[in-house]
């Protein structure tokens, strides 16, 4: 067994033949339970995922062994290993998640229930900015597509077999253009080093990257570019509650700026 990465809730092992351990640190050992509910049902909705094969304990944490995963890199690595692909990484990434959202799922959570609770419980934003929001959400279309609410560059595996999405346990179903925006907001806000060089290059790499992936989303679904801003304000309140440092601040941020355009 082989360590090959690690998050602030997890880590994670090469088992070998396309299997890989995912070992919950002691603090997030709720999640394990709830990840693998949330595996089987989008592989009854026909997602192209990793299967759950086990679910076991290892030194009194939780684990999840995933199969038919190659070890690869994530998509962060792959683009810092091969900058002059970031455009075809950025348009794959879109494919991979469009793919997504052609799949439907009548027992995956609702995407709507969850943003409302983010939005409710969501602190620093304003009570002008929380009520906006709520009523944007209800002004917004439903739906069944499965959506993945947790895409960035840190939950995709990049193998010699191609691209995978990974980390699936705030899966939902509900309105893809909701799940289009988190992602945007979460590929173009983050933390930076504190190098001025780096950061500057960081931040360009940024915006051609999340620019590349929405232009690639809508050649795929031309029709979703009128109403995919009207869900950056709910979808940007929700986020700011759950995201912390230098992400949080700029969310923030974006939520009063779209407050005033209101």
């Amino acid at each position: 067994m082989r360590k090959i990465g690690e998050g602030d809730k997890s880590e994670v092992f090469d088992l070998g033949d396309e299997r890989i351990l995912k070992l919950l640190k002691v603090k997030w050992a709720a999640l394990a339970a709830p990840e693998a509910d949330i595996a089987g049902m989008l592989q009854r909705a026909g997602v192209k995922a990793p299967r759950v094969l086990e679910v076991l304990e290892r030194d009194g944490r939780p684990g999840i062994v995933f199969g038919n995963l190659p070890v690869g890199r994530t998509l962060s690595a792959e683009v810092r290993a091969r900058p002059w692909r970031i455009v075809a990484c950025a348009r794959d990434l879109a494919e991979r998640h469009a793919e997504v959202h052609r799949c439907t799922s009548t027992e995956l959570p609702s995407q709507r229930q969850r943003l409302l609770d983010e939005i409710t419980r969501s602190d620093g934003i304003t009570d002008r900015a929380r009520r906006m929001a709520l009523e944007a959400l209800e002004s917004l279309p439903d739906g069944t597509q499965v959506c993945h609410n947790d895409i960035h560059m840190l939950n995709v595996n990049v193998s010699d077999r191609g691209s995978s999405i990974i980390d699936r346990v705030l899966a939902t179903r509900g309105n893809p253009l909701a799940d289009v925006t988190n992602a945007l907001l979460q590929l173009r806000f983050g933390e930076r080093p504190k190098a001025l060089p780096a950061a500057a290059a960081l931040e360009v790499g940024r915006a051609v990257f999340w620019r590349a992936y929405r232009a690639r989303y809508l050649e795929l679904r031309p029709t979703a570019r009128a109403e995919l801003a009207r869900w950056e304000l709910p979808v940007a309140a929700g986020l700011a509650g759950r995201r912390e440092g230098r992400m949080r601040q700029q969310l923030l941020e974006r939520v009063a700026a779209l407050t005033r355009l209101h």
